[in-house]
C-alpha cells in the first residue's frame, strides 16, 4: 500500500509538471464551458432579420407586416415597395427571409380571388431557416384565420360560430422534453461528451508515452509490484481529478441556469462508467504509441470524428452500418445518448440499460486489452 501511494503521488507530480496535460485536462473543459455557455446562454433565436417587399401598400398588408414583427423570432428590418433581387437580399445573412406581398393583395382577398404571398428563406443555415419558416407560417396562418372569421362575421355569424365553422377540427401539438426548443439544453450533453472524451483519452495517452520518451518506464516497472498496480497508478489520479472536474462542470449548470438531471445518482453512474472506459481506451493508445505526438495526433483525429456518428444530432439508426460500427468503438456514443435521456427526458438507469451495458463492455474490453499490452511491454523491458 505504501508503494502504491508513493507511485500514485509520483503520477500526480508528473501530471503537475506537464503543463500540456494540466491545460488540456483541466483548463480545456473550463475554457470551453465558459465559451459554450456565453455563446448559447440565450438558448433560442430571436429577432432574426427578414425583409418585406410590399407591392400592395394597403391596410391589410401593413397589418401582416405588424404581425411579422410581433413574432419573437422575427424582426422586419426593411420594407420596400419595389422588386428586389432575392440573391442579393439573402446573401451574407443580410436577411434570413424575404416576404413578397403582391400588388392588389387586399383587393383580391375582398373579391375572393385567393392571392399568394411568397416567402423566400435562406436555407444555408438549417437551424435559422427552420425557425424563420415556422414563424412565417404561423403569422400567415393567423392572418388567414382572422380574415376568414371576419368575413363570416360580416355575413351575420357570431364570432364563436364563425370560428367553429372555419375550423372543422382542432389539432394540438405538445412538445415534450425541451418544449422551449432551447438550443443550449439540447446541445449541452454533446458538449460534455466530446470535450470530456477528448481530454480524457488524450491525457491518458500521454501517461505511458511520456515515460517512454523520458526513459523512466524501466524505473516504474522496478517499483511496481504488478501490471495491475501499474495500471491503477496511472488511472486513479485522473479519476480523482475527473471528480473535481465534474464539480466544476456542475457549477456551469448553476452559472448558466441549466437544469440538472432529475436523478443525479443515475447521472453519476453513467458519468463514472464513461470516464473509466475513456481512460482505459487512452491507456491502450498510450502503450501502443512510442511518442506523445503520435498518440495525440491519432486520438484527436478519431475522437473528433466520432461526434458525427454518435447519433446525437443525426439519428443513430439512420447511419450506415460502417458508421455505427465505428461509433461503438468510442464511449461517447452510449454516454451522450444515455445522458440525454437522463437530462431531457428525466429517465432513470432502467431507461438507459442498453447504453450502460455498452459502456460496461467497453470498460472491460479496454481494461483487459491494456493489461495484455502492458504485460507484453513490461516483459520486453525486463528482458532489456
Amino acid at each position: 500500500m505504501k508503494t502504491f501511494l508513493s507511485l500514485t503521488g509520483r503520477e500526480f507530480r508528473l501530471f503537475k509538471n506537464n503543463p500540456v496535460m494540466v491545460m488540456l485536462f483541466i483548463g480545456g473543459p473550463i475554457l470551453y464551458g465558459i465559451i459554450f455557455g456565453a455563446m448559447y446562454q440565450k438558448g433560442k433565436f430571436t429577432d432574426l432579420p427578414v425583409k418585406v417587399v410590399d407591392k400592395d401598400n394597403s391596410a391589410l398588408s401593413t397589418r401582416f407586416i405588424d404581425m411579422l414583427n410581433d413574432m419573437d423570432v422575427l424582426k422586419v428590418v426593411a420594407v420596400k415597395h419595389e422588386n428586389v433581387e432575392m440573391r442579393t437580399v439573402l446573401m451574407n445573412d443580410k436577411a434570413m427571409g424575404a416576404v413578397i406581398i403582391p400588388d392588389g393583395f387586399e383587393a383580391d382577398i375582398l373579391q375572393n380571388r385567393h392571392p399568394e404571398i411568397n416567402a423566400y428563406v435562406n436555407n444555408a443555415n438549417l437551424m435559422t431557416s427552420s425557425y424563420v419558416s415556422r414563424a412565417l407560417l404561423t403569422a400567415a396562418g393567423t392572418l388567414n384565420a382572422g380574415i376568414k372569421i371576419g368575413a363570416m362575421q360580416k355575413q351575420g355569424l357570431p364570432g364563436t360560430v364563425a370560428a367553429d365553422q372555419y375550423e372543422a377540427f382542432h389539432s394540438n401539438i405538445f412538445r415534450l422534453y425541451n418544449p422551449a426548443s432551447n438550443y443550449m439544453i439540447y446541445s449541452w450533453p454533446s458538449y460534455l461528451a466530446i470535450i470530456l472524451q477528448t481530454v480524457t483519452i488524450v491525457v491518458m495517452a500521454l501517461s505511458f508515452t511520456s515515460e517512454f520518451e523520458a526513459g523512466t518506464f524501466g524505473q516504474l516497472c522496478n517499483q511496481s509490484k504488478s501490471v495491475a498496480m501499474m495500471m491503477a497508478i496511472k488511472v486513479v489520479p485522473y479519476w480523482m481529478i475527473s471528480l473535481v472536474l465534474a464539480g466544476i462542470l456542475a457549477c456551469f449548470y448553476v452559472i448558466f441556469k441549466e437544469p440538472f438531471p432529475q436523478h443525479i445518482g443515475d447521472a453519476a453512474v453513467i458519468f463514472c462508467l464513461f470516464i473509466a472506459a475513456a481512460t482505459f481506451m487512452g491507456m491502450v493508445a498510450s502503450i501502443i504509441f512510442k511518442t506523445q505526438l503520435r498518440a495525440v495526433q491519432f486520438l484527436m483525429v478519431l475522437s473528433m470524428t466520432v461526434y458525427i456518428v454518435s447519433g446525437y444530432s443525426w439519428p443513430f439508426d439512420q447511419t450506415g452500418w460502417a458508421a455505427r460500427l465505428f461509433a461503438y468503438v468510442f464511449p461517447m456514443m452510449p454516454f451522450v445518448n444515455g445522458y440525454r435521456i437522463l437530462l431531457l427526458q428525466n429517465g432513470t438507469l432502467g431507461d438507459i440499460g442498453d447504453y450502460t451495458t455498452i459502456l460496461c463492455i467497453q470498460l472491460c474490453f479496454y481494461a483487459l486489452l491494456s493489461y495484455v499490452l502492458l504485460k507484453i511491454k513490461v516483459r520486453g523491458e525486463i528482458k532489456k
